[in-house]
């Protein structure tokens, strides 16, 4: 009911909308400001500065504005407004774990921080999960989101799409003056918790530089939950920098640095004596994680006959995970426990990139070339440490379940990857673009087997792999005319085996449990097409696409292989799903009415069929649209907006496993104020879930059983409040 209603509303409104915006019912228009604002560059599609109206790819773009003006404090609050993208979430103590795209998820979208790219999630069992990890939004001067297989442009990791962070540069924010200094201080309902930011910008003739320090703390998601509340206490900070030289022209040098760490104390009350928790009677987690970025970027002219201009990038990176949990329980025989587990999560990378443009032309041909050349080396290395102490007896042990602590899951892993793409987009005519493209990769995993993976897993031969694939990509842009277009295009995505799938060891002796590598574990790739139109007149964008992606071998890790006739144990192993498909399509709609008022609408519709098993992809997430009205006064000193954000409910579902919990359809409206006192100083406030809404993201609770008694601890936040001030000179 929620998709008709909201979908057909959505298509009365644009359709007369735009018949109201004609061109030829408004023959003088003067907005070629708001045109730029409807039509940002976009670096993202093509790795170059392209306006949106010029790319022949769906593309969204979330920029400062955006998050200033829905007050949104994470990445996933950032992102809470788009249609086909949705924040996987690992639940009240491990937060966000990845963006899922058209479907699409789990370390399949690819995210970058500036052109470097960001650790990979990972995670096993109940007490072991390693994020993801994000600037703070105080640094981001846009999201640029590719939606669909991107493998062409950035390789094996960019199966779903890519997210492409993109922070300030000191000439961003500075003014006039060569300085620009900025605090602010906030509260923020949904976790009950503060922020302060302080941002110091200068720019100078040849020489700037930013900087950015900021501190979060919070308490917890407020839960409109019948079970007993969890309490959480984070700590956050984070610090930014980046330093521009030009040390000629056409020459920029530029280091950019970024450091964060979060502290995380976790209460678990929701569940405590249900299901698997029947016996424990107190469970606490602590957990620390912290990430580092440094890279260095070279943008120098040439004006070669092979190239006009490059870019060189070297960064290096480290994300670390420590997390220890405390459960206190009763053994079957009715023996006081206390279990300490501990889990070690590292990812360190070092890479470089280096990319030529060139411009020529062909005849009546004009090439606008891009081509390039990355290297990347990725070490990964997790343990799990366990220690179990019986509180009558003060005997403690590290064997629980059978498993003998500590041991590693999977062995120490080194990655290389290696790829070379050419790009070109040629202009056949001043109404036909034909953007070719290709891209070979290299991966290449190397396992090295130690004491602590041998603990568990001493019989389990481990796999090497050597894969290489070639990506390409085809699109045609039609200029339809000055206000429209359609573009098509097909794209190929790879994505190689990961250390975690290849390799993973675990064996529980107490369930006869026991997982094992797969050495024939293949690459997932897709076949993806797309077609899309764009309107784009003075005032208004309009941008409908469709989507049908075809998948082959992707991965299940760790599915139930069967029972081993030898020793009679249960298997798992990762595997490859032989075929399947995903399709859909998006409308997304904005109108600036006036100086005063503007709306913005967007409706998503996506299906997925595992074509093996004839069942839904339970990855894909149930339509959704939103709409959103924002006003501001003639002076510019008040702003609002009331945003909606409506799902259907998930019906979707593959069951063949057992009944799993089905998200119910919800509407939430969220008011966003804003008064600005003068240029300089501004407050914010607003009310979320207006209605006490009580809902769940079906990205969040899709794995769990129906009776599962930790889904009532998942449900979103209840209403809430937050309230922020910003002074700037």
């Amino acid at each position: 009911m929620i998709k008709l209603n909201i979908g057909s509303l959505l298509l009365l409104m644009i359709m007369g909308a735009v018949n109201a915006q004609n061109p030829d019912n408004n023959p003088t228009t003067d907005g070629d400001e708001s045109t730029e604002n409807l039509s940002p560059m976009v670096v993202v599609a093509y790795k170059q500065a392209r306006p949106l109206q010029e790319v022949a790819a769906d593309v969204s773009v979330i920029s400062s504005d955006d998050i200033q003006q829905t007050q949104s404090e994470d990445m996933a609050a950032a992102l809470r407004y788009e249609t086909n993208i949705n924040i996987e979430d690992a639940g009240n103590r491990f937060g966000t774990s990845g963006i899922n795209i058209r479907g699409i998820g789990s370390n399949r979208v690819a995210v970058e921080v500036d052109g470097v790219p960001n650790a990979k999630a990972f995670d096993i069992g109940s007490y072991s999960f390693a994020t993801a990890q994000y600037p703070d939004v105080s640094v981001i001067s846009r999201i640029e989101v590719l939606k669909g297989p991107a493998s062409t442009l950035y390789g094996s990791n960019a199966l779903g799409g890519i997210v492409s962070i993109h922070t300030w540069n000191p000439q961003d924010l500075v003014g006039d003056t060569n300085h620009w200094q900025q605090f602010r201080l906030g509260f923020d309902g949904q976790y009950n918790g503060r922020h302060g930011t302080y941002t110091h910008a200068w720019n100078g003739e040849n020489n700037g530089f930013i900087f950015n320090i900021n501190q979060r703390d919070g308490k917890g998601l407020q839960q409109p939950s019948s079970l007993a509340e969890d309490h959480a206490d984070w700590d956050q900070q984070s610090a930014f920098g980046k330093w521009v030289t030009d040390l000629a022209p056409g020459h920029q040098l530029s280091f950019n640095l970024q450091a964060q760490q979060r502290e995380q104390q976790t209460q678990i009350h929701s569940f405590i004596g249900t299901g698997r928790f029947n016996n424990t009677t107190a469970l606490a987690g602590d957990d620390h994680s912290e990430s580092q970025k440094f890279s260095v970027n070279y943008d120098f002219m040439l004006n070669k006959t092979w190239a006009d201009d490059g870019i060189i990038r070297l960064y290096h990176t480290n994300t670390e995970f420590l997390q220890t949990t405390t459960e206190h329980r009763f053994s079957r025989r009715g023996a006081p426990l206390r279990q300490n587990r501990v889990f070690s999560f590292e990812q360190t990378a070092l890479g470089m990139e280096v990319n030529f443009t060139k411009h020529f032309n062909t005849g009546n041909w004009s090439h606008r070339l891009i081509y390039g050349v990355e290297m990347t080396q990725t070490d990964v290395a997790e343990y799990r440490d366990a220690l179990e102490t019986n509180l009558t007896t003060g005997i403690s042990t590290n064997v629980l379940l059978g498993e003998v602590f500590p041991f590693r899951d999977f062995p120490l892993t080194d990655v290389k990857e290696l790829g070379a793409f050419i790009h070109d987009e040629i202009e056949l005519s001043p109404r036909w673009t034909l953007i070719p493209a290709l891209r070979f990769d290299r991966y290449d995993l190397s396992p090295e087997r130690d004491t602590l993976f041998d603990n568990n897993a001493e019989e389990i031969e481990v796999v090497t792999i050597d894969e290489s694939d070639f990506s390409p990509k085809l699109g045609l842009l039609y200029q339809i005319d000055d206000y429209s277009s359609i573009y098509a295009q097909y794209v190929r995505g790879f994505r190689a085996p990961p250390a975690e799938d290849v390799n993973i060891g675990f064996n529980i002796a107490l369930f006869n449990y026991r997982s094992i590598p797969n050495p024939d574990l293949k690459s997932e790739t897709s076949n993806g097409y797309e077609l899309g139109y764009r309107l784009l007149l003075p005032k208004q964008r309009l941008t409908i696409s469709g989507f049908y992606n075809k998948y082959n071998d992707l991965i299940v890790s760790r599915a139930p292989l069967g029972i081993d006739p030898e020793t009679q144990a249960l298997l798992f192993q990762s595997q490859n799903i032989e075929r399947a498909r995903i399709h859909g399509f998006e409308i997304d709609y904005e109108w600036l009415i006036n100086d005063q008022w503007q709306t913005h609408a967007g409706l998503s519709w996506t299906e997925g069929k595992n074509q093996t098993s004839n069942q839904p992809l339970n990855s894909v997430s149930p339509p959704k649209a939103v709409l959103a009205a924002l006003w501001k006064s003639t002076n510019s000193h008040w702003r609002m907006g009331l945003y909606g954000r409506f799902s259907a409910a998930q019906d979707d579902v593959d069951l063949t496993e057992g009944a799993i919990f089905q998200t119910p359809g919800y509407a939430v409206f969220d008011w966003m104020a804003s008064y600005h006192f003068n240029a300089n100083s501004q407050i914010q406030f607003s009310i979320n879930n207006l209605t006490d809404k009580k809902y769940w993201l079906w990205q969040q609770v899709r794995n769990f059983d129906v009776d599962d008694p930790i889904i009532e601890a998942l449900s979103q936040a209840s209403r809430h409040f937050s309230l922020s001030y910003s002074h700037q000179w």
